[in-house]
């Protein structure tokens, strides 16, 4: 073959190729696999439900017949868990937020990279606020229930518990960044 014909086979055969739109590329890429992207954002969502309901759930404590000696201190430990949880639902749903807008299709390559780096490290300065206020909640209720050492026992489990999941959860966040900035 010479080169002339080799180059008008080409041309004939780039023009019987069926190139979809980025809108159909799109929806047949989005029908076939769960990226990285979209577990994020699922994530970022059902922890901020999450957080949500469990500041709906702290309303409550006002309004329990709990026995806590003081009944002020009631109300500081429903105040403070409503503050934690409303915080952290609302972080979670500006990360989704954030996580949701990065679009691959349209978004060059470092763009994506840059956000899904920017919302990772927020993810990162978002812990080392919760993580010190999760720690004065315990100790409010700690302070709240003095009085009652099983109440306390079942705290201290509690908290080993959530921080066995924690760390779980953390771990698959960061697994999910790694994916995401290594597509």
């Amino acid at each position: 073959m010479t080169p002339e014909e080799i180059k008008k086979t080409w041309a004939e055969a780039s023009r019987k190729m069926y190139t979809p739109t980025p809108e159909e590329f799109e929806n047949m890429y989005r029908e076939k696999k769960e990226t990285a992207l979209d577990r994020l954002a699922t994530k970022y969502r059902r922890f901020s439900t999450l957080g949500l309901v469990m500041t709906i759930v702290s309303a409550f404590w006002m309004f329990s017949p709990a026995h806590i000696p003081g009944i002020p201190m009631k109300f500081v430990m429903a105040i403070v868990m409503i503050l934690y949880f409303a915080t952290c639902s609302t972080i979670d749903w500006w990360l989704y937020r954030g996580v949701s807008s990065i679009n691959c299709f349209n978004m060059s390559v470092s763009e994506v990279v840059g956000k899904a780096v920017y919302y990772k490290k927020k993810h990162l300065q978002s812990m080392l606020f919760l993580i010190p206020f999760a720690v004065i909640v315990f100790g409010v209720m700690i302070y709240s229930f003095k009085a009652d050492e099983y109440i306390i026992y079942g705290m201290i489990a509690g908290v080993l518990v959530g921080l066995t999941i924690g760390y779980r959860q953390f771990r698959e966040f960061m697994e999910e960044y790694k994916v995401l900035t290594a597509e």
